[in-house]
């Protein structure tokens, strides 16, 4: 059995930032995913806006978090080696009923510590962004909103974390939780994990996972919401977050940039099953009659048990103040934590081909010939990237982590020229057959056997 000071259940962008936080101190620490991946399950399905924090209500935990994570983001993308855009924001209004809501958003704002809010009208909507609707007649402008791509950034916290020393167990679903002398007994497929504490951030799924530790104490409630990706030469881009007057629940359908060029529509807000879950679509995990807030607590039920639930928008702002919080929370429940001196804050970003100017690409491909064979056009990724991103730790093995780290496969033919490319890199790389190679999921073989042979 491994023992382990702290384990955390669930490896979206929650948990990983909060493993990477927590690998500042001298623990030994585990994360525990179901999926073959991290940022596999909400954190993969999610627009990616770095909120500012004129949305939450005062006095709400998201409120207290969410300016604090945006205000993060630029120094974290320079150490950490992630894409952070910082294009500004507006919510725009049209009448004066509307009118009368942006000066509700901008006095929550500030109650909230958005820095630099502004209420515009006239000319200087369409100076800030041309391709607002000209009918605006008012917009709340927030300059410090951001774009990431959500699981970039999960990614990149994760392998952090393990340069500093935390364990991820992929493909390791918890089936059963055991309260011990020593704290917990953990059950994944490949056996017993022991911890003196657990971290429940298992997402849509983190009431199943606190029923599992005898702690029924809140409801999950998934809200599904689709996204529409547009094609890079869809006419527009780069273009400023524009955000319609919010309704109590949702903030609305966005138009917004993406990091990597497209623009994106979305995103919309239905109850639905939790594992209900489509290629840009997500399932945001809501706790029942929690006033639409995070759920971040001990647990009131079984002693060293922690939840971080509840996270829906604006989650990904939140993530690092999220992280900090729980540290915090950790500390005040007289969890030991003594500060590393060797921790490494930094890490080093993967290369973006398609990003460098020719006079780089060219002295790339003059150090390595493996930069210099694209093998997808629609994203111009080459093999070089592909095989650097094999060599990460954690080692990703399925096409959708491939896809994740160098987007091989998300561009205008979806895959359908690179797949088979990207198998063949793989399999080289992992010492295997094709066939071994999963899409994401258990059992998504993409290929099963030979037709004949030679191929």
């Amino acid at each position: 059995m491994q023992q382990y000071d702290i384990i955390l259940i669930g490896g979206g962008i929650m948990g990983c930032s909060i493993a990477r936080e927590l690998s500042r101190y001298k623990l030994k620490i585990a994360v525990c995913e179901a999926a073959a991946d991290v940022a596999s399950g909400t954190t993969k399905a999610n627009g990616g806006l770095i909120h500012a924090g004129d949305d939450p209500i005062p006095g709400t935990l998201k409120a207290f978090l969410n300016s604090k994570g945006c205000l993060m983001y630029p120094i974290l993308s320079e150490k950490l080696g992630f894409r952070f855009h910082k294009r500004g924001s507006m919510v725009v209004g049209f009448t004066e009923d509307d009118l009368a809501v942006l000066k509700t958003l901008l006095e929550r704002g500030r109650l909230n510590g958005a820095p630099d809010l502004e209420l515009i009208s006239g000319d200087r909507i369409f100076e800030l962004e041309p391709e607002t609707n000209r009918k605006a007649k008012y917009a709340l402008y927030t300059p410090h909103t951001g774009i990431v791509d959500p699981f970039e950034v999960a990614i990149a916290f994760c392998e952090n974390a393990v340069a500093n020393g935390v364990q991820f167990h992929l493909s390791s679903p918890v089936t059963a939780i055991r309260k011990t002398d020593g704290g917990f007994a953990v059950t994944i497929p490949k056996g017993e994990l022991n911890g003196k504490y657990i971290i429940n951030c298992a997402g849509v799924h983190a009431d199943d996972v606190a029923r599992l530790a005898g702690a029924d104490e809140f409801t999950i409630q998934a809200r599904h919401g689709d996204l529409l990706v547009m094609d890079k030469n869809c006419g527009v881009k780069d273009v400023m977050t524009l955000y319609p007057i919010p309704k109590p629940d949702t903030k609305g359908v966005v138009l917004m940039s993406t990091v990597s060029g497209n623009i994106l529509v979305g995103s919309t807000a239905v109850m639905m099953e939790k594992d209900d879950i489509a290629i840009f679509a997500g399932n945001r995990a809501v706790v029942v009659g929690n006033n639409n807030d995070f759920y971040i607590r001990p647990s009131q039920k079984v002693a060293g048990l922690f939840h971080v639930a509840g996270i829906q928008s604006p989650g990904i702002a939140c993530a690092p103040a999220v992280a900090a919080y729980v540290v915090q929370m950790l500390k005040g429940c007289g969890v030991p934590m003594e500060e590393k001196k060797n921790f490494i804050d930094t890490r080093k970003a993967p290369v973006d081909f398609s990003s460098l100017s020719t006079e780089e690409q060219d002295e790339l491909i003059h150090r390595n010939s493996a930069y210099g064979r694209i093998v997808c056009r629609c994203e111009c990724v080459t093999e070089g990237e592909i095989i650097d991103a094999m060599h990460r730790n954690p080692q990703p093995t399925t096409v959708d982590a491939i896809k994740r780290r160098t987007r091989a496969g998300m561009g205008r033919c979806q895959s359908g020229f690179c797949q088979q490319k990207v198998l063949s890199i793989m399999a080289k790389e992992l010492g295997c057959s094709p066939t071994e190679i999963e899409l994401g999921a258990k059992g998504s073989q993409i290929v099963y056997s030979k037709l004949k042979e030679g191929c």
